[in-house]
């Protein structure tokens, strides 16, 4: 096979985008991906891999890790999902995407390998097991892996060295459909990529949450680390929003110990620094537009939206924004709608209809706007295309302007508005 262009791959990737709209509990298994694997000569077993899991804050945290790591003269290799400007944000390198032509011919090498498989990969598995691959083929020194979904049966979760460093990050309410209604059901999934001598970083938790985790340690004779903010009290890391300083702090104080325990190069504060600066596309992602401030963020959950109000209270005071929101079919929007309304002089209700892992449906405006007005919005309106919805969001009178909810929708509009900041 061969693939010329990134518009040619995200073409044949397509193919791979299952059939379904959502994966159920029993669909969701780590053996559909080790066929893959093997046809690769088992990449995942060749490599370190730092692994997070959590509900929020989980790509922020991979992306710090594999830039600290960097500062320190490791060669890195990071994959998250979903992307957001470029599928080849799954791939990156030292830091960048991967590099366009490269990952075409690694993913026509990768299909080539796996055409005669019974069984084929979905989107997900596929670009998963690319990235192991690439990542081996490349020689990082470390691989910073985030899980797509959960934990325990996610297609990450094939990395059994007993030299994997996990991340366990915030634990909230999110895919409940799937991963269980009950916050120890949820922990249990996310503690699931804790393997046999693994060493843990975390922040303390619920009761109810660390219980479960603690289980897991003990279960596979794992080593726990739990993370204070107070660790970082001589940097100054203000320019970050709230819930990124604790993002941030989690990775560090992971990388510290990833470097003392190979006696490797010690970072420097100044790398330190120059690190807290890492950009993450559409995490508290700001824009000036027509003299006026716009704020992208994927705040999809209750939690999530709990931790970007208080980062914009923070950075604008007594300030309310025009909102623009959509949230894909499934999520808890009522929570989400909660924690936003204190920030929100009006709300335009949109729509996004995209695929990347799974097909993707927004939640009918409709529904979220009663849900709105039932709560006392003031100011609320639909319209379903985001192109015009974005063009109503920048004729209001507010200077602050937010668009959050579902990462699909931030793609969709960055990409009509060619909204990207550079890495």
């Amino acid at each position: 096979m061969k693939i010329n262009s990134i518009k040619d791959a995200e073409k044949v990737l397509l193919k791979y985008v299952p059939a379904v709209k959502a994966f159920t509990g029993k669909d969701i298994t780590i053996e559909r991906i080790k066929p893959i694997l093997s046809k690769l000569d088992n990449p995942q077993d060749k490599i370190k891999v730092v692994h997070i899991a959590g509900t929020s804050g989980k790509t922020s945290t991979s992306y710090y890790i594999a830039d600290l790591l960097q500062k320190s003269g490791m060669s890195v290799g990071l994959t998250v999902s979903p992307h957001i400007d470029m599928v080849t944000e799954r791939i990156q390198l030292n830091g960048k995407p991967i590099k366009e032509e490269l990952f075409c011919t690694y993913l026509a090498e990768c299909i080539d390998k796996i055409k005669d498989l019974p069984v084929q990969p979905s989107y997900f598995e596929l670009l998963i097991a690319l990235a192991f691959w690439v990542f081996y083929k490349e020689g990082v020194d470390y691989a910073v892996i985030e899980t797509g979904m959960g934990g325990l049966h996610d297609s990450s979760n094939v990395t059994t060295r007993a030299d994997k460093v996990c991340v366990i990050t915030d634990i909230g309410y999110d895919h409940m459909h799937i991963l269980g209604d009950t916050i120890s059901k949820i922990s249990y999934q996310k503690a699931g990529i804790i393997q046999s001598k693994n060493t843990v970083f975390m922040y303390e938790q619920s009761k109810e949450i660390m219980q479960t985790i603690q289980n897991r340690i003990e279960s596979v004779d794992a080593k726990l680390f739990t993370v204070s903010n107070i660790d970082m009290l001589d940097l100054n890391l203000n320019h970050l929003a709230d819930f990124q300083k604790r993002n941030f702090i989690l990775a560090y104080k992971t990388v510290s110990y990833i470097l003392q325990d190979q006696n490797a190069f010690i970072l420097q504060k100044a790398d330190v620094i120059t690190s807290s600066h890492t950009y993450i596309p559409a995490r508290m992602d700001v824009f000036n537009i027509n003299n006026k401030v716009l704020i992208m963020d994927g705040a999809h959950n209750g939690q999530k939206s709990h931790n970007f109000v208080d980062s914009f209270k923070n950075m604008f005071p007594n300030k309310k924004a025009t909102v623009m929101i959509a949230l894909k079919d499934g999520k808890e929007y009522a929570e989400v709608l909660k924690e936003l309304k204190d920030i929100t002089s009006s709300l335009i209700v949109t729509k996004f209809n995209t695929s990347q892992d799974l097909p993707a449906h927004s939640i009918d405006p409709i529904i979220i706007r009663d849900s709105a007005i039932s709560m006392g919005y003031a100011f609320v309106s639909v319209i379903d295309d985001n192109k015009l919805a974005y063009n109503e969001l920048l004729s209001k009178k507010d200077d602050l302007l937010v668009i959050t909810g579902s990462f699909y929708l931030l793609s969709q509009v960055r990409k009509n508005q060619q909204l990207q900041h550079n890495y």
